[in-house]
């Protein structure tokens, strides 16, 4: 059904992501993922609160909200001069939403054996339902910027104590 979300299935930072609201807009969101993968992924698109947590070892560091100016976090929204997106850390949830949301993204980055860190991307939906997990990012952004140094500031590391401890935790499995 519509609307709905195609990408490619391999890309990131919302590269050839679409947001799709009727049939006939769908064949070239479909040719344009096509583009950046062979593969393309269509999702069900779910309104809610797009929420990132970040996992550091077996520790989910917290979450962060994105408040995107335009219609969803697309790639101008992320990196486009002046987007007007805001960042919220902690996210704007209620304690147990929040904590779940947490939960949430600890399983994920768990389930996909993941280890030393990565980013989990939840929607928590406006329906109340519970939080779906849209991707875990394995090789996330890793600027003084970007949203894993945000919420591990949040939670009183800097850039380069995050720097060594991924470094330490990544070296002890070598």
């Amino acid at each position: 059904g519509f609307p709905c979300v195609v990408k490619p299935s391999n890309e990131g930072s919302s590269v050839g992501v679409s947001l799709v609201k009727s049939a006939e807009a769908l064949q070239p969101a479909v040719d344009e993922a096509s583009k950046y993968a062979g593969t393309v992924l269509v999702e069900r698109f779910v309104k809610g609160r797009e929420v990132n947590v970040a996992i550091l070892g077996d520790e989910a560091l917290g979450s962060i909200e994105i408040v995107p100016a335009r219609e969803f976090y697309d790639y101008e929204a992320k990196y486009g001069a002046g987007s007007g997106t805001v960042y919220h850390y902690p996210a704007r949830l209620p304690p147990e939403v929040y904590a779940r949301a947490c939960a949430t993204g600890l399983a994920a980055h768990r389930a996909l054996g993941c280890d030393t860190y990565s980013r989990v991307d939840l929607i928590v939906p406006d329906s109340g339902e519970g939080e779906i997990v849209l991707e875990v990012n394995t090789l996330p952004g890793f600027t003084a910027t970007s949203l894993i140094p945000k919420i591990a500031a949040g939670r009183g590391i800097d850039f380069a104590s995050l720097c060594e401890r991924i470094l330490l935790a990544a070296s002890l499995k070598a």
